[in-house]
């Protein structure tokens, strides 16, 4: 008697995590642990470092100007001081 119920939740259960990966955006597992692991700061979890300095050298920042996507306070990010650039100010003293 509590096989068919258990069993249609079970069904139900699948269904909806079915559609939320489809909603979200796929399924795909090999893109969804390269986001996870690729947006992991291993600063002060993992390593001994600063992680404005992590972040900083992940960013994609090349080189000098205004990048507003990146950094909308400064146009030299890391030689900004903390006060006017609150995303990688202060990093080089």
């Amino acid at each position: 008697m509590y096989r068919i119920p258990r069993s249609l939740a079970a069904f139900a259960t699948t269904l909806a995590i079915g559609g939320t990966c489809l909603l979200v955006g796929g399924c795909d597992a090999i893109e969804l642990a390269a986001g996870a692991i690729g947006g992991l700061n291993p600063c002060g979890t993992i390593l001994a470092c600063d992680p404005q300095e992590y972040r900083f050298v992940t960013s994609g920042i090349d080189g000098p100007g205004v990048v507003p996507d990146l950094d909308p306070f400064c146009t030299y990010p890391p030689f900004c001081d903390a006060g006017s650039d609150p995303i990688f100010g202060g990093l080089v003293p």
